[in-house]
């Protein structure tokens, strides 16, 4: 198996964002009331976020373009989950 370069340099900070995902995942497949599962979508992708600016200041990279990069992400992925009429909630 293959392990990028910066995963091996800084594995704390991926094993962190990993965990932020498959919680959020295992929390919003084993809750069934919708409110419930806004506020773990909200969760992980302000948590997304957080560690987003993190990881951007420790490399030394954190530009205002990535700050909009994220943010439209972010809310282009809540858009989709919280408001798509198929979605089962």
């Amino acid at each position: 198996m293959i392990i990028p370069k910066e995963i091996k340099q800084k594995p704390v900070e991926y094993i962190l964002l990993s965990l932020i995902f498959i919680i959020g995942f295992f929390l919003y497949i084993f809750i069934n009331n919708s409110q419930s599962r806004i506020w773990i979508v909200s969760g992980v992708t302000f948590s997304y976020f957080g560690w987003s600016l993190y990881h951007h200041q420790k490399r030394g990279d954190l530009h205002t373009s990535i700050i909009i990069e994220y943010l439209l992400i972010i809310l282009l992925g809540l858009v989709f989950l919280l408001f798509d009429p198929f979605a089962i909630f």
